[in-house]
């Protein structure tokens, strides 16, 4: 798996640099590990592990989507296809 776009353009800076004003500051460290898992994945069974990241499939609006937890209420959302990551966002769920 690699991660191949992302629907928020911050979210994609914020991947290559490791800063962006618009990611929350308390996150910064654990977004990145998340980020790092999703993109060293193979298959989406890589992201079982930890349990904490709760890999769940979306349904209704989202349907064929993907998420993990990253803490809290936030979630990164995203696409399986062939193997890839595709419109990789952050979400905080209310």
């Amino acid at each position: 798996m690699a991660i191949k776009t992302f629907r928020q353009s911050w979210l994609e800076e914020f991947w290559h640099t490791g800063k962006h004003k618009r990611a929350p500051a308390e996150l910064e460290a654990r977004l990145l590990r998340k980020m790092d898992m999703l993109n060293r994945a193979a298959a989406l069974k890589d992201l079982q592990a930890p349990p904490s990241n709760r890999l769940h499939a979306l349904r209704g609006d989202r349907e064929g989507q993907w998420a993990i937890s990253v803490s809290g209420s936030w979630r990164l959302c995203f696409r399986f296809q062939a193997g890839d990551i595709f419109d990789l966002e952050l979400v905080q769920y209310h």
